[in-house]
C-alpha cells in the first residue's frame, strides 16, 4: 500500500513539474536531438523561441574585451551584418622580357619608336644600330609585328679568338649575375640559354667564318604552343 501511495505521489510531482515547465516555457518542451515532442519549424530544433531570446541576451552580456579577443582569434559567433567582399585575383599575366628597359611587346611601330628614343638608329623596318652592353656598332633586329616577341643583338666582329672568348665569357658572367641563375649549356657547344619565367635569353657565338666571328644575344618571349586540342572544346 505504501509503495502504491509513493508511486502516485511521484506521478503527481512529475505532472506538476511538467505543467509548470509548460506554463513557463511554452506548450511543448523540446529536448536536444528533437526528443520530447513534435518540433515546429519555428522552434529551431535545439532551442524554443524563448530559449533563443535567452541565448541572445546571454551572449550580449559577454564583456567587451572578451568579445574583441574572440574576434581577433577568429572564435565565437559573428553576429555582424553579412557583407560580400570581393577579393581581387592574385593571378596576373607574366610580364614580357625587356630590352634596354623596354618591354618586348606591342606593335613593331611602337617598339621601334622606343628604340629610337633610347638612342638606336633605325636602318630599316626592323633593323637598328647602336651601343649595347658596352659595345658600339651593335646590330639590333626586331622579330614580330604585332606583337613584337624577339630581339636579336649581333655584336661587332672580333677576328681574334682570345678576344672573342673573353667577350663571350664577360657577357655570360653579367647575365648570370643579373638574372641570378646559371645558364643551360650543351657539351661542346658555345650556346648558353637562360630559362626565365617569361621567356629565354640565349647567348651564342658565330664562329663559322673567322671574317665574321661575333657574339650573338637573343631575347625571346615565351610563345604559347598549340596542344592539338580542338579549340571549340575550350571556347
Amino acid at each position: 500500500m505504501k509503495k502504491l501511495i509513493r508511486l502516485v505521489l511521484a506521478i503527481v510531482v512529475v505532472f506538476l513539474v511538467v505543467k509548470y515547465c509548460s506554463d513557463k516555457y511554452g506548450n511543448v518542451i523540446n529536448l536536444p536531438g528533437g526528443l520530447g515532442g513534435n518540433e515546429t519549424e519555428e522552434s529551431g530544433g535545439w532551442f524554443t523561441p524563448k530559449d533563443k531570446d535567452n541565448k541572445e541576451t546571454t551572449e550580449k552580456t559577454v564583456p567587451k574585451d572578451i568579445s574583441d579577443l574572440e574576434k581577433e582569434l577568429g572564435i565565437g559567433e559573428d553576429n555582424s551584418p553579412s557583407t560580400t567582399i570581393n577579393i581581387p585575383s592574385t593571378t596576373t599575366a607574366t610580364a614580357p622580357l625587356t630590352f634596354k628597359g623596354i618591354p618586348i611587346t606591342g606593335t613593331l611601330s611602337a617598339f621601334s619608336d622606343k628604340l629610337v628614343k633610347a638612342g638606336f638608329k633605325k636602318n630599316g623596318n626592323s633593323s637598328f644600330t647602336g651601343d649595347f652592353a658596352g659595345y658600339s656598332g651593335c646590330r639590333i633586329t626586331v622579330v614580330g609585328n604585332n606583337p613584337v616577341n624577339e630581339v636579336r643583338v649581333d655584336f661587332p666582329v672580333i677576328s681574334d679568338w682570345d678576344t672573342l672568348e673573353k667577350a663571350y665569357d664577360s657577357l655570360q658572367a653579367s647575365l648570370t649575375q643579373k638574372y641570378g641563375i646559371e645558364p643551360k649549356t650543351a657539351t661542346n657547344s658555345n650556346v648558353a640559354t637562360y630559362d626565365l619565367p617569361n621567356g629565354t635569353i640565349t647567348l651564342d657565338a658565330d664562329v663559322r667564318d673567322k671574317a665574321s666571328w661575333h657574339v650573338i644575344l637573343i631575347y625571346a618571349n615565351e610563345v604559347p604552343t598549340l596542344t592539338g586540342r580542338n579549340p571549340i572544346d575550350d571556347l
